[in-house]
């Protein structure tokens, strides 16, 4: 599915009810997912990446540590809240992610972090971004969060470290909160038409990353249930892509497995 370098995750709950949940880490949950192990290659089934989900003792999150197939940790999240509505999210790597491959078995070195400032109402107010080298700091963008629909997201605008709007994305949903549409406009100047247009169909059951939140505005994490496809298309080069999953059932309805049309696989593995 989508695990950390991609990025970028309650229980079902009806839109008339639902307060957008954005600041679900500072409630924490009682049931949670705990693990995800991805299998990439059908033929070898015995090799997969994990990623864990460890939370204190307050059952909100604390690290999202990704691991190869020996159990070698290779990157991880952290989180901190700097103070009462602040949420910083920390990237840590063995070598830098823009590295065409990953070295495992090296020290874990951070190289960026996001600020999250929340509303009062659960909200984020605005998120902004910062890469780190050695003891140098630098500041790259920011993200504020428009709504409307009951604390919905509908509009993301992201700024440079000038403060330019450099693009935007605008969501539309369902009637159960799902997004079904999100359009990115990265000319500005032209609010005709959108350069990329992604569209969502999902299934009933309960969405499992709901619980962890990894990026309150990715559709994957931000949706009641679980996307079974995704079709996207760039609207300058007429590029487009048309990707479909499966999903195997716990009886409680929460996905135990997540399965590609090319036989790839995730595991979804929970704390009960």
């Amino acid at each position: 599915m989508k695990i950390l370098n991609l990025l970028f995750l309650l229980l079902l709950v009806t839109a008339c009810n639902r307060k957008n949940d954005d600041a679900i880490l500072a409630r924490g949950s009682s049931f949670r997912l705990i693990r995800t192990d991805y299998y990439e290659n059908p033929a070898n089934p015995a090799s997969f990446r994990s990623t864990r989900y460890d939370y204190d003792e307050n059952n909100l999150l604390r690290e999202v540590i990704s691991a190869n197939t020996n159990g070698t940790v290779d990157s991880k999240q952290v989180y901190r809240w700097t103070d009462g509505n602040t949420l910083r999210v920390e990237q840590h790597f063995t070598n830098p992610p823009w590295s065409s491959s990953i070295q495992s078995g090296q020290p874990l070195k951070i190289y960026s972090y996001d600020d999250t400032v929340f509303n009062p109402d659960t909200t984020i107010r605005k998120r902004q971004n910062y890469t780190q080298t050695d003891t140098k700091t630098e500041y790259r963008s920011s993200t504020t969060f428009e709504y409307a629909y009951g604390n919905r997201i509908t509009r993301k605008n992201t700024y440079t470290s000038d403060g330019k709007l450099a693009s935007y994305t605008v969501f539309q949903y369902d009637n159960r909160g799902n997004v079904t549409m999100e359009e990115l406009y990265t000319n500005v100047s032209d609010n005709a038409r959108p350069n990329v247009s992604t569209t969502y169909e999902y299934d009933t059951a309960p969405n499992p990353y709901r619980t962890v939140r990894l990026n309150s505005e990715i559709s994957w994490y931000m949706s009641p249930n679980n996307i079974v496809r995704q079709k996207s298309i760039n609207l300058v080069s007429l590029i487009s892509t048309d990707e479909q999953w499966k999903y195997e059932y716990r009886p409680d309805g929460y996905p135990a497995r997540m399965i590609y049309a090319d036989g790839r696989k995730e595991e979804f593995i929970y704390n009960e």
